[in-house]
């Protein structure tokens, strides 16, 4: 089994370098992980939800852009504008970004990148990934570690070891 980076992420850069004028009051605190991931059907939800659940339990403070802002969707012109800001100062605010692959959200490719280009550690959250599954080189080199799922994570953020699971990369 090898030694996997640390999992308690540093904080790479002052909250002052936002790019754009958000009081940090929109996402209070400062965040060990922000989660993405797709969260538009029951499978994504439930997908979710575990790896959530496996940060939670180990102590980890999470900034979750799939919480939040659901009232203004309709109602609000400025929705859009206002839940890309957040997210990105939830970004920001955070250590690092762990991403939940399933069904390759293009939303969540943007969030790895964005954090990637910032210099963050990113993780990578592919429940069940075997041999045969397959994953942009564009996100498998972004990402520090890939994790098969919600034990993988857990017993990752108790001892700081990880077997890299296989898959392709294309």
């Amino acid at each position: 089994m090898a030694a996997a980076a640390s999992p308690n992420p540093s904080n790479t850069g002052p909250e002052d370098q936002r790019p754009f004028d958000i009081r940090s009051e929109t996402t209070p605190g400062h965040f060990d992980f922000y989660v993405a991931g797709p969260f538009f059907n029951d499978a994504q939800i439930h997908s979710m939800e575990r790896l959530e659940a496996a940060l939670e339990s180990s102590g980890r403070k999470l900034f979750k852009p799939r919480f939040g802002e659901e009232e203004n969707r309709i109602h609000d012109e400025n929705w859009p504008k206002l839940c890309f800001d957040k997210d990105i100062v939830g970004i920001h605010d955070s250590d690092a970004v762990i991403a939940n692959l399933i069904d390759g959200d293009t939303g969540t490719m943007f969030e790895i990148g964005y954090a990637y280009s910032r210099g963050m550690p990113v993780y990578a959250y592919y429940e069940g990934v075997n041999p045969s599954d397959t994953i942009n080189l564009m996100i498998a080199q972004s990402v520090s570690e890939v994790f098969a799922g919600p034990d993988d994570l857990a017993h990752w953020l108790e001892t700081g070891e990880h077997e890299a699971p296989q898959f392709k990369q294309f």
